[in-house]
């Protein structure tokens, strides 16, 4: 959850700051509990640097949203799960959020930090673009798994979803 009275910044530290060191240890830690510099790395990556001194509350909903998906990432988790990060955003921003997802991937995996994404989002065009497996759910049974192009060619997920 953003903290609309507390910096971009700020709430990327926060994010991370139970998962960082001892209570002890955080005590008695820097003010920013030893944590700037990662804040500092995804803020660049998240390239939303011109908004880092911001009260998240000042920020548009989209932008809310990023800063949203960068706390998720602050402890570097084994698992992320997003859950419609594309809801309410701006269509413009859409494609910017599938883009910077896959450079998480990709930096994750060749960083050694692996670590997998469940994406939960009703924007087909989003999940078709960013995800390699695909799980479609009706009513909360499974109906199909498959490769974007598999849940493109399968007549149920067609009828359910896509209107064919």
């Amino acid at each position: 959850q953003v903290f609309s009275k507390m910096t971009v910044r700020d709430n990327l530290i926060v994010a991370a700051q139970e998962h960082h060191g001892s209570m002890w240890s955080r005590m008695f830690a820097p003010g920013d509990s030893g944590l700037g510099t990662k804040a500092d790395a995804l803020i660049d990556q998240f390239r939303i640097r011109h908004v880092a001194h911001k009260k998240a509350g000042e920020l548009s909903y989209g932008q809310q949203k990023l800063v949203d998906i960068a706390m998720a990432f602050m402890s570097e988790p084994a698992l992320v799960l997003l859950d419609e990060p594309c809801a309410g955003v701006n269509p413009s921003l859409v494609g910017g959020i599938s883009t910077l997802l896959k450079e998480l991937n990709r930096s994750r995996a060749s960083g050694g930090n692996g670590g997998s994404f469940i994406v939960i989002e009703h924007n087909m065009d989003f999940v078709m673009d960013l995800c390699h497996r695909i799980m479609v759910m009706v009513e909360g049974m499974v109906m199909a798994i498959g490769t974007p192009a598999e849940i493109r060619a399968n007549k149920q997920v067609l009828d359910a979803y896509l209107g064919n």
